[in-house]
């Protein structure tokens, strides 16, 4: 007789959790911004309860700060943001590593349309629409990499990444980011394992030198002030 799997059905606090976390990774909630478990609950139509327990596991997430009632969302800093991307280009050169050699070319067809499709946006200013088929990008290649524990690990660090972003700088240019991504997609379509999570680093490390200096830009412009 075959094994009957019976899907679990989602839960309330996955359901809460999951429409909080996109609404701060799409910036709808802001840096520093208050949330009532209330509000929340009332605008989702459900109970407090799972609300709250969505709560918790975002401030597990490093995403909010649990206040009575409610909670804070996180306002990184600059340092929080390059400490982030110093955690998350090792972890995006492992997944490259890992995925390269187990890609089919179903997953390999993917990647050349997420990457056209970011080509596309930031060639016509769509950065919002650019900044998430960034993310599509990375997000393949991690699951190819068939590590749970490494994708659940990206999948934190990627999110404190964004929100940081939101608070402590805009402006970097997003074009050396296409040629960055090309690297990595050349390495995988090669199966050089080695080659993609070197990349991988690469771009991770670009981005992160490129973010410095738009600060630095700014600083001067601004007379040499500084924000946190």
């Amino acid at each position: 007789m075959p094994q009957l799997r019976v899907d679990r059905p989602v839960s309330l606090s996955d359901m809460a959790h999951s429409g909080i976390r996109r609404a701060i990774l799409d910036g709808s909630l802001r840096g520093g911004q208050m949330v009532s478990i209330v509000s929340l609950a009332a605008e989702m139509g459900i109970s407090r309860s799972p609300v709250r327990t969505a709560i918790e596991r975002l401030q597990a997430e490093g995403l909010v700060t649990q206040t009575t009632g409610g909670a804070v969302i996180e306002k990184p800093s600059r340092k929080d943001l390059l400490d982030a991307l110093a955690v998350r280009g090792a972890l995006e050169s492992l997944a490259a590593t890992l995925a390269a050699p187990q890609l089919s070319d179903s997953d390999i067809a993917a990647l050349h349309d997420a990457h056209a499709r970011f080509e596309t946006a930031i060639v016509t200013g769509e950065l919002t629409t650019a900044q998430r088929l960034d993310l599509e990008f990375h997000q393949l290649i991690q699951t190819g990499s068939d590590n749970p524990t490494l994708i659940e690990s990206l999948n934190r660090v990627q999110a404190r990444v964004i929100l940081a972003t939101y608070t402590t700088h805009r402006g970097t240019n997003p074009v050396p980011a296409i040629h960055e991504h090309a690297a990595i997609l050349g390495a995988l379509v090669a199966r050089d394992g080695l080659a993609a999570g070197r990349a991988a680093a690469q771009h991770l490390d670009g981005l992160a030198a490129r973010i410095k200096q738009h600060w630095a830009s700014s600083s001067v412009l601004n007379g040499g002030a500084t924000s946190s």
